[in-house]
């Protein structure tokens, strides 16, 4: 079956790693995709995106836009709201309008992190920061306005750009001989982008309505320990890094969960595809940013 994608959000960090995967990878199967910015399709404008989706003829749509600033989501609650809970609602329901499937990305953070092992797609979630509370609420949004879809929650994205992010922003503080602390008992799976990205691309081409986790495999760790193994790896002295227990931390707004793992065995069995271990993707991260 042919796919015509649209991606919102295509200027973001996940946005920007699935332009590339499919633009590089995807090319002779998906050559319509359509790469949408802010400016393009505005997911707070309803019927500028139900118009603009009746143009295109879309086949699915993927939900990449987001206000992702977990701090800043305490703050500025409405726009997170209109964004995250509001905007996830406009897409299902334009897609819906279009006959088209819809794929709404979603997070780990809707987890409290009580059961301290990683989470299935049958665990109830307990938002803890205002970002997860909209996020929870743009999924449910997206089950009540479109049963032709399917919610990926992933976790701890990771990737060379933008430059004033995670991993980024430490790795050149580091190789600048600066000194920070950074929590190292709050346990998580780390995602780099493009796998994410590639795995969007296995549930477009999957006949799957309902809720899937994705994340690289291996052991959780945190992003201290991640963050020390790519200085090794690029031979940056890694001890400027002070690791701090999340008990002593106070410098977020958000509240986090200390255990936010997500069990990937389903979205395993849907598209017959493994996911790689995070310490397996460090390779083509470092690859990838001597490319930017």
């Amino acid at each position: 079956m042919a796919h015509l994608p649209v991606i919102t959000g295509s200027n973001g960090r996940l946005g920007r790693a699935l332009t590339r995967v499919i633009e590089d990878e995807y090319a002779g199967t998906m050559p319509d995709a359509v790469f949408a910015t802010r400016d393009e399709l505005d997911i707070d404008d309803y019927w500028r995106l139900r118009s603009e989706l009746e143009r295109i003829e879309p086949t699915v749509v993927v939900n990449c836009a987001a206000y992702a600033h977990v701090d800043g989501c305490e703050t500025h609650r409405d726009l997170a709201e209109r964004v995250n809970t509001q905007g996830a609602r406009h897409v299902a329901r334009a897609a819906r309008a279009v006959g088209a499937r819809v794929i709404q990305i979603s997070t780990d953070l809707v987890f409290d992190g009580a059961k301290g092992r990683p989470y299935r797609e049958d665990d109830a979630p307990r938002p803890l920061s205002h970002y997860a509370v909209t996020k929870l609420a743009g999924e449910q949004a997206v089950v009540e306005e479109n049963p032709d879809h399917v919610i990926l929650r992933s976790s701890w994205f990771f990737g060379p750009w933008p430059a004033d992010r995670y991993p980024e922003v430490f790795l050149t503080a580091l190789s600048k001989g600066k000194r920070f602390a950074m929590v190292s008992d709050r346990i998580g799976s780390p995602t780099y982008l493009k796998d994410l990205a590639r795995a969007i691309v296995r549930v477009i081409e999957t006949p799957y309505r309902g809720l899937l986790h994705f994340a690289n495999g291996g052991e959780p760790t945190s992003r201290y320990h991640l963050l020390a193994e790519l200085a090794r790896l690029m031979g940056i002295d890694p001890s400027g890094m002070t690791p701090l227990p999340n008990a002593q931390w106070s410098e977020d707004a958000a509240q986090r969960p200390v255990y936010s793992a997500l069990d990937a065995t389903r979205c395993r069995e849907v598209t017959g595809d493994l996911p790689r271990t995070w310490m397996d993707s460090l390779t083509e991260y470092l690859a990838e940013r001597d490319r930017e």
